[in-house]
């Protein structure tokens, strides 16, 4: 049966191999070979080597950029991942290139891994791209976008694609490499797939041929949730502590009269000890989100995709406090469709409060969610892995048996 190669490089949380696994457990028990390069291993042992997978380092990117250049579409991932560098991203395609040479593999599985994209062209190999619709943005004469509601982004496009383009060139002509004529060329030759729903798109303009193949989170794992007592609506929390307004979203939920249970990840016992209420609990340990959204009635988080997505497959509504462009999309999405409310980072500090009251009293907004969990009723994240490998196995003209 043919080697499978799953590639993660760029992103900083679990979700990536959490994501890879669930299609590596399909595809391994289809009788297929599969092993992993990884951007942290230091997180991977429990979730990866503890099930029998090989895994290795990634070539990551480490050097911090001085004045990066303002990049208003998928270039600023590439920026990140080295791509203003030349000979640095000549010595990263080669770290990947070294990996196939030693692991061969017939089949690379590329998550949020543009380098690792790059390094396998002309390799013979089955390529795909597999992500969340931020990691595989639409194909066109130049990346569309992240900011798409903003005419002044798009009018950006075209010179943030000629900056990078060059660097990517000469990168490739250090090895001997062909160049692109463009730098969306980068998906040229591979297969893609979207490991979401079409509801959290971060973009539009995604033609048939590319499948939102359905929702990936990981819900079944975690503490069990234990709600305060008292009367009231139950809100669900997910956020960091770092984050600036943190301290008043905490204060809105002691004053919202709801029964509030926050996950507040690097929260010292003190500072949980000291903030929390009557109505008001903190667990230090991540929630079995399955458990904890069936009860709730609202979802407070910071738009992540993963917590996003269960939200609304359980019908919740959400109040989004983005941290960055990924969960800034993300919110503008669940606003657009009456789903919740999204916050931009940097913004002037709205009333917590209000807001939540909001999404609490006015009830189109659990309408709409509600909606979208019937339209996806029944789909799992163990689903779409099989989704996923039957599609992975036609690409190879294999069958599941």
């Amino acid at each position: 049966m043919p080697r499978i190669l799953m590639a993660w490089e760029m992103g900083a949380n679990m979700g990536h191999i959490d994501r890879l696994l669930l299609t590596a457990r399909a595809l391994r028990l289809r009788g297929h070979e599969v092993s992993f390069v990884l951007r942290d291993l230091s997180r991977a042992h429990g979730r990866v080597a503890a099930e029998g997978f090989a895994m290795g380092q990634a070539p990551v990117w480490l050097p911090q950029l001085a004045n990066p250049p303002r990049l208003s579409n998928y270039t600023s991932v590439l920026a990140a991942a080295g791509w203003l560098d030349a000979p640095g991203l000549a010595g990263l395609i080669t770290g990947w290139r070294r990996w196939y040479e030693v692991l061969q593999p017939d089949v690379l599985i590329c998550d949020h891994a543009p380098t690792a994209l790059l390094a396998s062209r002309a390799s013979g190999m089955t390529v795909w791209t597999i992500g969340t619709s931020f990691e595989v943005p639409p194909r066109g004469e130049h990346f569309p976008p992240m900011a798409h509601w903003d005419p002044a982004a798009a009018s950006r496009c075209a010179a943030d694609d000629a900056l990078l383009l060059p660097v990517a060139n000469q990168a490739l002509a250090l090895l001997g490499m062909a160049p692109l004529a463009r730098l969306t060329d980068l998906f040229d030759g591979c297969h893609q797939a979207i490991a979401s729903i079409p509801e959290l798109s971060h973009y539009g303009g995604y033609g048939a041929d590319l499948p939102f193949c359905g929702p990936t989170y990981v819900g079944d794992s975690g503490a069990e949730p234990v709600w305060p007592g008292g009367k009231g609506p139950q809100v669900f929390a997910y956020l960091s502590p770092g984050h600036p307004e943190f301290g008043r979203l905490v204060q809105a939920l002691r004053e919202l009269g709801a029964r509030a249970l926050v996950h507040a990840k690097g929260l010292s016992a003190e500072a949980a000890q000291r903030l929390a209420g009557p109505q008001l609990r903190f667990e230090a340990q991540p929630v079995k989100m399955d458990a904890a959204l069936a009860e709730a009635d609202l979802v407070v988080s910071h738009g992540g995709l993963g917590t996003a997505t269960a939200a609304l497959l359980a019908g919740k509504p959400q109040l989004a406090v983005a941290t960055h462009m990924e969960q800034l999309m993300t919110g503008r999405r669940l606003g657009s469709q009456g789903l919740g409310i999204g916050v931009p980072p940097g913004a002037p500090s709205p009333d917590w409060r209000r807001l939540m009251g909001q999404l609490l009293e006015d009830p189109r907004f659990t309408a709409a969610a509600r909606a979208v969990a019937e339209r996806h009723r029944g789909e799992t994240a163990a689903g779409t892995a099989e989704r996923l490998a039957d599609r992975i196995e036609a690409s190879l003209g294999t069958a599941h048996a």
